[in-house]
């Protein structure tokens, strides 16, 4: 998933290694999802692949992010033309391109070491699955949420949370002096260049894990009752029955 991310900003890319394509197109352009793409394009900057910047239009609001590619720690993917290769009119020069084996058509290929390790890196993150989502400010109108999202996309995922829990603080304290993004975007800009310090946060964290094991002690209060299996029950006889002859318990 990150390496096709990369493979669409590169795309974009002009000559100085810099694009400000919007999350939706690269989305849309990689069949994923916007949570996948932010995820991706976090593990990137995080890999120190691209540069995340965030652009601002003349009236002050926001606009696509801007990427810029480390094209001087990225890795060569083409290799040089095949000393085999016989095509009139060119100079050939470098290895081959894959060995192939005798009387088959399977070739070997090889990632490059640096992507390979994006991917590994990204597995291990997930533990097998998804990352998991970022917690929001549940007060949020829809747009302020979409908003919120461009913007965290900059900072990796645990300062990222952290961000949010003191942002969701100080909602919650009615400490804002301007608007709750103004306040966003100062917060993530205090993330960027490392003088974040959390506050508020610590508190809005353990308030949360505090709701959720609630929530997981509840469901398993409210979860329903089986009723007994009737045995003289002719159907629950047959099953018996069935299970014994196919070796079940």
């Amino acid at each position: 998933m990150p390496k096709f991310v990369l493979v669409v900003l590169a795309d974009a890319t002009n000559s100085e290694g810099a694009c400000w394509p919007r999350i939706a197109t690269i989305a849309g352009k990689t069949s994923l999802s916007k949570r996948s793409v932010q995820r991706a394009l976090r593990l990137l900057a995080r890999r120190e692949l691209i540069t995340i910047e965030q652009r601002h239009r003349p009236d002050g609001s926001r606009s696509s992010n801007l990427y810029r590619l480390h094209l001087d720690r990225g890795v060569i993917v083409s290799p040089p033309p095949d000393l085999r290769d016989t095509t009139p009119g060119h100079r050939v020069e470098g290895a081959p391109d894959s060995s192939v084996m005798s009387g088959t058509t399977r070739g070997t290929t090889n990632e490059p070491p640096l992507l390979q390790s994006i991917v590994e890196k990204s597995t291990a993150d997930r533990g097998g699955g998804e990352t998991p989502d970022l917690f929001y400010p549940r007060e949020l109108l829809p747009e302020e949420h979409a908003e919120a999202e461009r913007m965290v996309v900059v900072v990796p995922v645990p300062l990222a949370q952290q961000v949010l829990d003191e942002w969701a603080g100080i909602i919650a304290d009615g400490a804002i002096r301007t608007s709750p993004l103004g306040c966003l975007r100062t917060l993530v800009s205090r993330a960027q260049a490392g003088r974040f310090t959390p506050e508020r946060a610590p508190r809005v964290a353990r308030t949360r894990e505090r709701q959720q094991r609630s929530a997981i002690a509840r469901a398993a209060i409210e979860r329903p009752e089986l009723p007994v299996a009737d045995e003289n029950n002719p159907l629950v006889r047959r099953l018996r029955a069935l299970a014994t002859s196919q070796g079940e318990p």
